[in-house]
């Protein structure tokens, strides 16, 4: 898949995206959501039981929108396929919390994540391996 430099380096900001997936009924379901992004591939953690697994695991695909919404504006979209899969390591974990909450917040938070919010049972995470990008405005 093809993607501009400055697509590759605003994926590679903190940014909190937008993950849309297909509901039940082909209905839209979208939730913001912390990412990491690393040798093109988009990977988020959550709950195995969230409406969004439910739906990745039932189509296989999703779509990612990261956007400054301030001047100058741009936005990434970015199409493609999409697994489940196993919960992140610790490490992984930690790596993404820290990008969004700093040392000031990142104990509190794997404090939080430690008490149950990802169990090996309960963890999951999405893999999204872009098939179309789109950029506004473009390149």
């Amino acid at each position: 898949m093809k993607m501009s430099d400055k697509a590759h380096r605003f994926l590679s900001e903190t940014q909190v995206c937008v993950l849309a997936t297909t509901g039940p009924g082909n209905s839209p379901h979208a939730v913001p959501m912390w990412y990491r992004y690393r040798d093109g591939v988009i990977t988020i953690t959550t709950w195995r039981e969230s409406q969004k697994c439910r739906n990745v695991e039932r189509t296989g695909k999703a779509m990612v929108v990261v956007d400054r919404r301030e001047p100058p504006y741009y936005a990434v979209m970015v199409k493609g396929d999409a697994e489940v899969g196993p919960r992140l390591s610790r490490e992984e974990e930690y790596e993404i919390a820290f990008r969004y909450v700093g040392s000031a917040g990142i104990d509190e938070y794997m404090a939080y994540i430690d008490g149950g919010y990802a169990s090996e049972q309960s963890g999951a995470s999405i893999v999204i391996r872009p098939t179309r990008v789109i950029e506004y405005p473009a390149g």
